[in-house]
């Protein structure tokens, strides 16, 4: 863990350390008591989502432990919580801290990583031999791609994948997505890990009488208007059907990419 790392997580446990520490202090009334009860349970939920924005450093193998850990450990401390205000509206402080630790878990479950367009444009072909190439070596994650024959734009995520716990596969699997890519109309940047996941779509102005931009969201939020553009070619150690690309057209002219709640954690050094 570097200087920044260490700094951003005393800053963000010191007020629930200064917290627990004059816990003692508080009222020996029923509302103090309930204070004093809620130490644990808050200050483990912060934990959690604190280790949980970096479990992308865990070993791959040890992953799916603990995201069920993890799962399990938030569910216990917010039943604990709900007994412990039962007789009255649970704070709303200690609300905000279990939807933190809800939120990082539901992005972690999603953490994958992202293949965006360096050129002007970018043209897949089908993916039908990286789908097979996939299960050939057992992966039973999730990898998405953009549709075949579908012009994507400088910005735009054409690949995603993501294991069945939530992370980067290992580096066997970007091999084969990236030399797919390589095979492909167009280049892309290197892998950068995502967290959530997104799916992009295209709007259009029916005015105009065209496509008008690309909208990139995580895959969690809500469902968005227009044309998704990234199809699952695996998911789940099965093959998905990607349709055939579409009849050769003339190429459309650029379009903006916009990004919305979405961000870059970091990328993947595997040499590639």
């Amino acid at each position: 863990m570097n200087n920044e790392d260490t700094i951003s997580w005393s800053t963000l446990l010191s007020g629930w350390i200064q917290f627990a520490q004059t816990a003692v202090a508080l009222p020996k009334d029923e509302q103090g008591q309930r204070w004093r009860d809620s130490v644990a349970p808050t200050i483990s939920l912060h934990a959690l989502a604190m280790a949980l924005s970096e479990i992308h450093k865990v070993d791959f193998e040890e992953r799916p432990l603990a995201m069920d850990k993890s799962e399990l450990n938030i569910k216990s401390n917010v039943a604990e919580l709900n007994q412990i205000w039962r007789a009255e509206p649970m704070p709303e402080s200690i609300i905000e801290l279990v939807e933190d630790a809800k939120r990082a878990w539901e992005e972690a479950l999603y953490e994958g990583v992202a293949w965006i367009v360096e050129s002007e444009r970018f043209n897949a072909i089908h993916p039908a031999e990286l789908g097979i190439a996939l299960l050939d070596v057992g992966y039973v994650g999730e990898v998405l791609i953009a549709s075949p024959g579908i012009e994507m734009f400088k910005g735009a995520p054409v690949a995603i994948a993501r294991n069945n716990s939530g992370g980067q596969p290992e580096d066997d699997i970007i091999e084969l997505i990236q030399k797919f890519l390589s095979a492909c109309d167009g280049s892309t940047d290197h892998p950068q890990i995502i967290r959530p996941i997104c799916q992009a779509y295209r709007q259009f102005n029916f005015l105009k009488g065209g496509a008008s931009h690309d909208i990139v969201v995580p895959v969690n939020a809500d469902l968005q208007a227009g044309q998704p553009l990234l199809i699952p070619v695996v998911s789940g150690g099965e093959l998905c059907s990607v349709p055939l690309p579409p009849k050769i057209q003339k190429p459309m002219d650029p379009i903006e990419v916009e990004w919305v709640e979405v961000e870059s954690k970091s990328e993947h050094e595997s040499g590639n």
